[in-house]
């Protein structure tokens, strides 16, 4: 009986609606806030149908319940007696039919949270609005800025082909670098506009997969030549030429991620390397990696790479420049296109970015477009350096011969290449290679390729990088002098 009297005391004192019903609708019994909130009188009969009007209905006297009502919270409109509503969270259960009461009802108000829902969404919509119309003024502006930076870059350009002192060609050159920079700038904030605007679209069509990569490389050949790096490409034989993708989309990613490579990588060499790493009926997946040997990137700031406007360090963007827009365009890019981009990296000892796309597969008539020889100019199989290899010295030419100079570049490839992948017997292998293909070169040679033995043999990535670059130096400077 107490038990009893509890439960009493909390139906009658909830601010709760509660509701005993028949199975007809009429509400049998009910607390005070069923009249206090609805505004009904004690004497009036209430029907469970005539309030809840969108989930309950009357057919052949018998209560219909709508669909997932039973055992399970669901909001609803409750009607008052002056036929205005408010939202509430109900849940009904059913009795037994020897009590004489069919069911029971328990409703709240959701006023308070309905309102702050719909406030929640027009601040959204309110936000999108602003999002939109600051990228379209942003792209309007970097469009427009766009048009008097290609005039002062293309009077530049004219410059240059005239007569000029030395100073007066080194200030027109200054101001050509700073016009391409700014023009790389405008065209990531231009990328990230549409893309924030979701005006970006992937045009797949068909085309030459082995001359986006020769383009790719000859592209960026000369800024690499110029802080002195190796470029290596390496496409796995499998892949076929003719394919169906956004062409201009791909070389996009790949320029952004190569670009970046070669901002951050002072010494030793870039390497790209796409590989089939699934095969379908009607398309395949590309995985594609841009590894260098550049400054690396800590575990704490991996999570800043892909964030909009954003680089790991503030020293970096005084250092290098750039927006820290490339990678999260790359980032989406990727995405619109099928795939997602990892990143392995360890401070001072460079990084790797990858990404996969998946492309369609063309039918071919007849045979494949045969690649561009020039193409292997830029091109070197990361896979060549192998226990199978033999150091380039089964002959030994007279120094400074073209045969001679040729077996150092190969065998300075591949030391550099077992440095990178600290495969550090093999590199010291080379290393003894190239000890013997200098020694008829004073000892300044000779001493040097010992020095950077003796490192390798310490397995310390950062010396031996820094041994190879002044050995590579004077090897350079021999063969001016020939």
């Amino acid at each position: 009986m107490q038990g009893w009297k509890r439960y009493e005391y909390l139906f009658k004192e909830s601010r709760d609606m509660i509701f005993f019903f028949s199975s007809t609708g009429l509400v049998m019994e009910c607390n005070a806030s069923v009249y206090e909130q609805l505004g009904f009188n004690p004497s009036e009969d209430i029907w469970l149908q005539d309030i809840f009007r969108t989930c309950i209905k009357v057919y052949d006297d018998r209560l219909i319940f709508k669909d997932g009502m039973f055992e399970q919270c669901f909001e609803t409109s409750i009607y008052r007696k002056n036929q205005t509503c408010f939202p509430v969270e109900v849940r009904v259960a059913m009795l037994s039919e020897d009590t004489g009461r069919y069911g029971v009802c328990r409703a709240f108000s959701i006023v308070q949270k309905v309102d702050a829902e719909r406030k929640l969404a027009y601040a959204r919509e309110e936000i999108q609005e602003v999002n939109k119309e600051r990228n379209e003024m942003v792209a309007n502006v970097t469009h427009e800025l766009r048009t008097p930076v290609n005039g002062v870059m293309g009077l530049a350009q004219n410059l240059l082909e005239t007569e000029l002192s030395a100073s007066q060609r080194e200030t027109v050159e200054l101001i050509d670098h700073c016009c391409k920079n700014m023009i790389e700038i405008i065209n990531n904030i231009l990328d990230f506009s549409k893309l924030q605007a979701n005006k970006f679209t992937i045009e797949n069509r068909e085309f030459s997969f082995h001359q986006m990569m020769d383009k790719l490389i000859r592209t960026n050949q000369p800024s690499v030549e110029a802080k002195g790096l190796k470029l290596i490409c390496n496409v796995s034989d499998d892949i076929p030429d003719r394919m169906i993708s956004d062409e201009l989309r791909l070389t996009q990613i790949l320029n952004n991620l190569l670009s970046n490579a070669v901002k951050f990588t002072s010494v030793g060499q870039i390497v790209i390397k796409v590989i089939k790493s699934m095969d379908f009926a009607e398309e395949m997946e590309l995985f594609f990696m841009v590894i260098d040997s550049g400054i690396g990137i800590s575990d704490d700031d991996m999570d800043k790479l892909f964030k909009s406007f954003s680089q790991v360090d503030a020293s970096i963007t005084r250092r290098f420049g750039g927006t820290g827009l490339g990678l999260n365009i790359v980032k989406n890019l990727v995405r619109m296109m099928g795939g997602d981009v990892n990143v392995e990296s360890e401070k001072g000892k460079g990084s790797t970015f990858s990404f996969s796309v998946r492309v369609q597969k063309v039918q071919q008539d007849g045979e494949e477009d045969i690649v561009s020889a020039e193409t292997d100019t830029y091109s070197f199989h990361v896979g060549a350096v192998s226990a199978d290899d033999e150091d380039d010295t089964s002959e030994i030419f007279q120094l400074g011969s073209d045969e001679n100079i040729k077996q150092i570049e190969s065998n300075m490839e591949k030391l550099v290449l077992c440095i990178e992948m600290e495969n550090w017997d093999r590199a010291n292998t080379f290393a003894e290679s190239i000890k013997q293909l200098v020694s008829e070169d004073t000892a300044n040679l000779k001493r040097k390729a010992f020095r950077l033995q003796m490192t390798l043999r310490r397995g310390d990535h950062e010396l031996a990088i820094k041994e190879y670059k002044i050995l590579e130096e004077a090897i350079r400077d021999m063969k001016n002098t020939l």
